[in-house]
């Protein structure tokens, strides 16, 4: 997994909830490299999964909650760092089902070896969208917090819906009028 979601991950929760509690988190994570992430660098899912433990357990939130918030904070982050989507998309459902198209090619650009979820989009109208997400990590709160990040950035209320489908998960996007 790529280092800007640890390093996100991590000034994440030093801007919200202290320095102390990020040092406490890495500490009690017990991770191979004492919480020392770049960037641009490869680490294991399993080290993410350890700091989120930990952070649960501090806070006494649920991982999946975990997941969905810091979905919604990274989603800024990634506006940040790539200013032109801005000019590119219309709307949260615009940019979301482009993510496989668009998006991922993108982050693959800049971060090499990333390994992205896989979006298809199954179906598409004006105010909703219907799209699959595929990844062995299972990620989807985080995914959810993305989904809603899109939607604030475009002043938008979106209403989330998921359903398995074997090793798919389906999500259904509608826009709130």
């Amino acid at each position: 997994m790529k280092g800007l979601v640890f390093t996100e991950l991590l000034e994440y929760v030093e801007e919200n909830f202290g320095f102390d509690m990020a040092d406490k988190i890495i500490e009690n994570a017990n991770l191979a490299n004492d919480g020392a992430f770049t960037q641009a660098g490869n680490y294991p899912f399993e080290e993410l999964v350890k700091l989120l433990s930990a952070l649960s357990k501090e806070l006494n939130i649920e991982i999946p909650k975990l997941l969905e918030i810091f979905g919604e904070h990274m989603f800024k982050k990634l506006i940040s760092l790539n200013p032109q989507l801005k000019d590119n998309f219309n709307s949260s459902l615009d940019l979301i089902s482009r993510v496989g198209d668009i998006i991922h090619p993108e982050v693959e650009k800049l971060y090499p070896g990333s390994d992205l979820p896989k979006f298809n989009l199954i179906n598409r109208s004006e105010n909703k969208i219907v799209i699959d997400y595929i990844s062995s990590k299972h990620l989807e709160p985080f995914a959810i917090g993305l989904m809603k990040g899109s939607a604030n950035f475009f002043n938008e209320k979106i209403i989330i819906a998921q359903e398995k489908i074997e090793n798919i998960t389906r999500f259904t996007l509608k826009l709130e009028k």
